[in-house]
């Protein structure tokens, strides 16, 4: 089936047992097609609010036009659309509050902050190879590298970045794993680790838990990302 049908169907809650598989697939493979699944539920997203304000605009001048003798009309017409805006929204929340389309939204690879790479650096050292492998998304060879420099630097900041590279490469438990770890570490990495948890339950739709870190995060704007913690908690 080709992506824009599959993409189509996944919105509509129609996929099959088979085509949930392929597009699980291709979201976890193909960087383009998850880009446009993540375009569209924005796009959807843009037109259901506009789409929303339109709706209530007219009701509103249908409203203020009609005369008084006519209230009856007036409450049908109001009955009428809280059924309509009702089902809109219960639409809406089918295919915008989905794991897959949230995490989609919300997700951003997280950048090197803690070695970054010049052209003066000897790209023989093993932290270099690590953070070279990751900025160009050999996440399995990066994954690999931060392990065993973990263990022998005891570098904690490391524990983070392989956590982005099991997220990158669909190891989800392992990203959990590793990110819980790194939550036994005050470094300067430790806001962003609670928040990429906090995607990595996501990803497997422990509400629960995705819930729980993010409630943390917005009890202080000092938080990192607590205007999207926010968002998110909101979008649950």
């Amino acid at each position: 089936m080709d992506s824009d049908r599959l993409i189509a169907k996944y919105f509509l809650n129609q996929l099959s047992a088979e085509e949930q598989k392929e597009f699980d697939t291709l979201m976890s493979s193909n960087p383009e097609f998850k880009e446009q699944v993540a375009f569209e539920a924005k796009v959807k997203k843009s037109i259901f609010q506009q789409e929303h304000a339109n709706l209530k605009q007219e009701l509103q001048t249908v409203e203020s036009s009609l005369p008084v003798k006519q209230n009856k009309v007036k409450w049908y017409l109001i009955a009428a659309s809280i059924i309509l805006l009702v089902s809109i929204g219960f639409y809406w929340k089918q295919y915008s509050s989905s794991p897959e389309t949230l995490f989609a939204d919300y997700y951003t690879t997280a950048s090197n902050t803690s070695h970054p790479i010049t052209r003066t650096q000897n790209d023989t050292d093993e932290l270099t190879k690590a953070f070279v492998a990751y900025e160009s998304e050999a996440y399995n060879q990066a994954q690999k590298l931060f392990n065993n420099l973990y263990k022998t630097s005891n570098n904690s900041e490391l524990l983070f970045y392989e956590g982005i590279c099991y997220l990158e490469i669909e190891q989800t438990d392992n990203a959990i794993e590793t990110f819980l770890k790194h939550q036994n570490f005050n470094d300067k990495l430790l806001g962003k680790s609670k928040w990429y948890l906090a995607l990595a339950y996501l990803k497997n739709n422990n509400q629960i838990e995705v819930q729980n870190i993010l409630e943390k995060i917005t009890s202080s704007s000092s938080n990192y990302n607590f205007e999207k913690a926010k968002d998110l908690l909101s979008d649950l």
